[in-house]
């Protein structure tokens, strides 16, 4: 029976001197970069269409997200600063034309302890193009020290 006690309290021993050595992570020094201004935003969530609940594509390849002209995109876009946020700000480049602000949202704090990330859910028309233009579309966090992050989609102007 001593036996038993004593393998049973080695057992626990071990186990506390294993777990008192865990270094809980650091959000804010793992994911930001400081710089003499102050640090960038960060941007990496998927970018689902919110009403399809399907990833829109980040690169222009095969797989680009195919919309008809007019059609409204929501997704959500999930960001950390740890430098005050000043706006965040939709550009669309349509086939080769120039890049062009469509949209800006102006920074209300949505913070989710949870997932430890403000959220904006963003609303993009798709424009009027030729079918099978692809257009590129940025979504861009800006803070008041001119830092920013950029989250890039892409579609495909179907019929």
């Amino acid at each position: 029976m001593k036996k038993i006690a004593f393998y049973t309290c080695l057992l626990a021993l071990g186990n506390f001197s294993l777990t008192a050595c865990y270094d809980e992570p650091d959000f804010i020094k793992d994911n930001t970069t400081p710089s003499g201004v102050g640090s960038a935003p960060v941007s990496a969530n998927d970018l689902r269409d919110l009403a399809t609940n399907t990833l829109i594509s980040t690169a222009n390849n095969a797989s680009t997200s195919q919309y008809t002209a007019g059609t409204q995109i929501r997704y959500e876009l999930q960001f950390f600063s740890e430098s005050p946020v000043k706006e965040i700000n939709v550009y669309q480049t349509v086939g080769t034309g120039a890049r062009t602000k469509v949209q800006t949202y102006p920074y209300v704090p949505a913070y989710s302890k949870q997932d430890r990330t403000d959220t904006l859910i963003v609303s993009y028309t798709v424009p009027q193009a030729p079918v099978g233009t692809n257009v590129r579309v940025e979504t861009e966090v800006l803070n008041q020290n001119n830092l920013n992050v950029l989250r890039t989609l892409w579609i495909r102007i179907k019929q």
